[in-house]
């Protein structure tokens, strides 16, 4: 699933990780489309509201393409039909930069929004795609504010690891000093 944290510069060279669970929150869709694919993941018996998990995730880029063409494939076997199939990332990209867009307001990341994880290391051509880019600034009163803030794309799918460690030997100098 998606998941979220907001890193704060403590102001001794480290960062207090501020962790999140805001991708269970409901997913804002728009238009009737994005409605009709609402219904169809709430029919699917997942859930009883579609939240950001549900749709910027491996299985939510599954349901996107089966929203979209009437077929089930596993995530890794939607990313390889891209080609044929151009809706299925277009759709991807526009949430995906839904998602980073209401993040990055919500946490008014001036310093820059890291995406990183599975679904976005996999397939950078979903952060690539232009209507991330668009949907990412489509904001009536911030978009002079988004159009100034770096994103990047942390292609390690380890990098929480390498983030748990990094906390793991901070701590334990604490302890020791």
């Amino acid at each position: 699933g998606l998941g979220k944290a907001i890193l704060c510069p403590d102001g001794r060279g480290r960062y207090i990780v501020a962790p999140s669970e805001g991708a269970h929150a409901c997913f804002p869709f728009l238009g009737e489309q994005e409605f009709a694919f609402q219904r169809f993941l709430i029919s699917a018996g997942q859930t009883h509201y579609a939240t950001y998990n549900h749709v910027v995730s491996g299985s939510g880029l599954s349901a996107i393409h089966e929203f979209l063409t009437g077929k089930h494939l596993e995530p890794a076997q939607v990313a390889e039909q891209f080609p044929r199939h151009p809706g299925t990332l277009s759709w991807a990209a526009r949430f995906y930069g839904r998602a980073s867009r209401d993040f990055a307001l919500d946490a008014l990341s001036l310093g820059g929004l890291y995406l990183a994880g599975g679904l976005a290391a996999r397939n950078p051509e979903i952060v690539l795609h232009e209507s991330f880019r668009n949907e990412f600034l489509d904001s009536d009163t911030m978009s002079h504010v988004l159009a100034r803030l770096p994103v990047f794309l942390i292609r390690d799918q380890n990098s929480g690891l390498w983030g748990a460690a990094r906390k793991a030997a901070q701590a334990l100098a604490d302890v020791l000093s």
